[in-house]
């Protein structure tokens, strides 16, 4: 036989044998046919047999620690650890079970996910919040139940469906005189359902952009000065900010103002503390501006997330070690970040051991937790001292100077 020839009848065994095997391990793969949920009310049930995982859906995340399921096998598989079929399982965590079937011995992961207006998150790393007053169908308060390396974490989220008919979100405060607290803005802006503290202030007056029912507030011309060739120099960054499009959705951007008109950027102007300033950010340069409108629009930063990837430009927009955000340290922290199914999120960190071994987190920290719960824009906002999140008026950490700031902005959900 030719050597042609025998490779490709190589091949062909080569072919047949994969197809064989290949049929063999589907025909194994059903182990487990049905799961119910004997008693919670269930969702849904999601059995991924290939993945050996089984995902259960919750509207609410009540008892997940006592939850008591049947398994239903495929023909010739049994039980291995639990023995039996029905059993209870602390599900706050990720738990693992094994079946039998054919002498072969597999596990499952069994994975609990709180839906809040449709929108999933891990009960492995969330817990839903209650205590916070009446809340409506479009809004949920959750806490994150993990830790970092070498400290405690206390964190929460609050969760609102912005979609049409749903929760609705705008910008508070003025450019000068609007010095308040938190609870006073809850009181005197007919009481949000949630309000978080927004962009940077010196002196009572709000320091970046503030956008409201298209109304620009606040511009976005920031001048930051550092010292170059010995000397206190201006610089003009490019810096985050966080707004409402016209479709609905919201977006990160990088932005500055010139001539009357708000442009955003592709990517911030490469501006380092202590080298030559960079042209004051216009129409052409950085490259790629385009004209901007939100509807509603904080400015703040350094911007965390774009297009769903994590962003390391905070040297560029000028937080440095100069500007007091600290963006490697452990602070306490407030972000504003948005979930492509069409949820806007409001994420604060306690920090600065107002709660024991608690100091707060990094910006890479804050970034990590958002996209894990596939959040694609999202922006740093005014941290430290300023950082508080309120639902229905209530306070979800403890402030770092040990009581409410009063601060000139906020964002809010209705």
């Amino acid at each position: 036989m030719h050597g042609k020839n025998k490779t490709w009848l190589l091949f062909l065994l080569l072919l047949f044998s994969c197809a064989t095997h290949g049929n063999e391990e589907s025909g194994d793969l059903n182990y487990i046919t049905g799961v119910k949920v004997l008693s919670h009310p269930v969702d849904e049930v999601k059995i991924d047999n290939f993945r050996r995982t089984i995902e259960l859906f919750f509207e609410h995340a009540d008892d997940l620690d006592n939850m008591e399921l049947e398994f239903i096998l495929a023909n010739d598989a049994r039980m291995v650890q639990p023995q039996s079929t029905r059993a209870l399982f602390d599900l706050t965590g990720k738990q693992l079970i094994q079946v039998e079937k054919n002498n072969q011995i597999v596990s499952y992961s069994i994975v609990s996910i709180i839906r809040s207006s449709s929108f999933p998150l891990s009960a492995e790393e969330w817990e839903q919040q209650k205590g916070y007053g009446d809340m409506p169908d479009y809004l949920a308060l959750f806490k994150y139940r993990k830790d970092l390396p070498e400290k405690q974490v206390n964190a929460y989220v609050a969760v609102a469906d912005i979609k049409p008919g749903k929760g609705s979100f705008k910008v508070l405060g003025e450019k000068t005189g609007s010095s308040a607290t938190p609870a006073q803005f809850y009181s005197q802006q007919s009481q949000p359902r949630a309000l978080l503290n927004g962009g940077y202030f010196w002196s009572g007056n709000s320091l970046g952009l503030i956008i409201r029912d298209g109304v620009t507030i606040v511009h976005a011309q920031p001048v930051v000065n550092r010292s170059y060739n010995g000397v206190q120099t201006p610089y003009h960054p490019t810096q985050g900010a966080f707004g409402s499009e016209h479709d609905g959705t919201f977006t990160a951007r990088w932005v500055y103002e010139s001539n009357r008109s708000l442009y955003s950027y592709p990517a911030p102007a490469p501006n380092v503390a202590g080298e030559m300033p960079l042209p004051v950010p216009s129409s052409s340069f950085p490259e790629g501006a385009a004209a901007w409108e939100p509807n509603h629009a904080i400015g703040a930063g350094p911007l965390l997330i774009k297009d769903g990837k994590y962003q390391n430009q905070w040297l560029h927009e000028l937080f440095d070690a100069s500007s007091g955000v600290g963006p490697t340290a452990s602070h306490p922290r407030s972000a504003i970040a948005y979930h492509p199914g069409g949820f806007l999120l409001f994420f604060v960190c306690e920090g600065r051991n107002k709660t024991p071994n608690t100091p707060g987190m990094t910006l890479r920290e804050v970034a990590d937790i958002l996209l894990a719960t596939g959040c694609t824009q999202a922006i740093n906002l005014d941290g430290g001292g300023s950082s508080c999140l309120l639902v229905n008026g209530k306070e979800t950490i403890l402030p770092s100077d040990g009581k409410q700031r009063a601060i000139t902005n906020m964002v809010a959900i209705y």
